[in-house]
């Protein structure tokens, strides 16, 4: 089985890095293009992308992979949930991405890009996540992350011939994103057999146990940054976010841990879960070796020395990378095959802390700026950390038993 899994976790990883290589150009040239005002006002519109979509999924990309574990996908009409969901979508997010542009006087291209760009995410997302429940991780990866790969090219096009409007750039990314979407919608459905059989309401229910911890992970990961905007400023946005540009090297490796991981994760033995959790601990540590030696010539290069006086966040933001490449193990076994009792114990401690990590966030920035941000992140993950492995440490004691 370990063999299995790290075949497969690399193959997943090189598609992920390959695929990642293209978001911190895209980033890196749009805050070289733009003013730090419109910089902040892009790291804004990917906040709200990022904090809207996922809720609106419901937790069903993760439910369903939970589900299909157990069962086959192609004897289930798995089509019909998803269109059900995405009208819900589609009538939610028109209602709440205008009152967002309104209340910070945003554009009518920032609401176009954003409510575009969730609704194919959504799909991508769900549609992607059939293609990885099927086995067909490499071509799940494909699909998912071939959008990054497209925006990017676009962006560097735009970048040589000077093209830096931020208007137009949400218009020609948002209807990208239309026909990516449309796209990755008529493959799969082509792609996949879908079966007769309804899927039942007790995976749409355990769904949305993932729902509440994405509701979680989303308040942590972009409330903070909405916490920035409102206490210090969306210049001060622009800035945390572009440092925090060095997390995608992390995030990667965490992506692929848990694209392979959770699926994988019925097979998984105490011997696999050291082995993993070993491979992340490496990983993370020779990331933060290189950035940490060379992270700050890098960013100022860059940047064109824009964002030089944050560059004190670098050590900071590696080992937030850190903390989330060992949560990720924890967090994947957990949501893949752990009792719903267990679920339910490790949601609402996920909720206990949430209610803590609000006020914190709230109090170490007002005090320590930026770097109170990170340092709150960090906590946040480290103790998350702990309990997960508790958890599974409590599994395994149990199955030797």
């Amino acid at each position: 089985m370990i063999n299995k899994y790290l075949i497969k976790y690399r193959n997943v990883t090189i598609l992920i890095i390959l695929s990642a290589l293209f978001g911190p150009i895209r980033n890196i040239l749009l805050g070289r293009m733009f003013s730090i005002s419109d910089f902040g006002i892009y790291s804004l519109s990917l906040t709200v992308i990022g904090l809207i979509y996922p809720l609106l999924l419901f937790g069903q990309q993760r439910g369903s992979i939970r589900f299909f574990i157990k069962h086959n996908l192609i004897d289930y009409d798995w089509k019909r949930p998803i269109v059900v969901l995405l009208l819900i979508a589609i009538v939610i997010s028109s209602i709440i991405v205008p009152i967002i542009s309104w209340y910070y006087n945003a554009k009518i291209s920032f609401i176009y890009f954003c409510g575009i760009s969730i609704i194919s995410s959504l799909i991508i997302e769900l549609l992607a996540n059939i293609v990885r429940s099927s086995g067909q991780y490499e071509l799940a990866i494909i699909l998912q992350r071939s959008i990054r790969i497209i925006i990017a090219i676009m962006i560097i096009i735009f970048f040589f011939i000077d093209f830096s409007k931020l208007s137009s750039i949400f218009y020609a990314i948002g209807t990208i994103h239309l026909f990516y979407g449309l796209f990755i919608y008529l493959f799969v459905i082509y792609k996949i057999n879908i079966g007769s059989k309804k899927v039942p309401k007790y995976s749409q229910r355990e769904g949305l146990y993932f729902s509440v911890m994405d509701i979680i992970t989303l308040t942590n990961a972009y409330g903070i940054n909405l916490i920035i905007a409102g206490i210090l400023s969306v210049d001060y946005l622009g800035a945390f976010f572009a440092i925090c540009i060095i997390l995608r090297a992390y995030e990667a490796f965490v992506q692929s841990t848990d694209f392979v991981v959770m699926p994988s994760s019925g097979d998984l033995d105490k011997k696999g879960l050291l082995v993993i959790f070993s491979k992340n601990l490496i990983i993370c540590i020779l990331i933060s070796i290189f950035f940490i030696a060379v992270g700050k010539s890098f960013l100022s290069i860059v940047y064109a020395q824009k964002y030089d006086e944050y560059l004190h966040l670098i050590p900071y933001i590696c080992a937030l990378g850190c903390v989330k490449m060992i949560d990720i193990i924890p967090s994947s076994i957990v949501g893949g095959i752990s009792k719903k009792s267990t679920l339910k114990k490790y949601v609402l401690f996920n909720i206990a802390l949430t209610l803590v990590f609000i006020p914190s966030s709230i109090f170490l920035i007002i005090n320590l700026g930026l770097k109170g941000a990170a340092i709150n992140l960090i906590i946040l993950y480290t103790i998350r950390i702990l309990f997960g492995f508790s958890i599974l440490y409590e599994k395994f004691e149990l199955e030797k038993e």
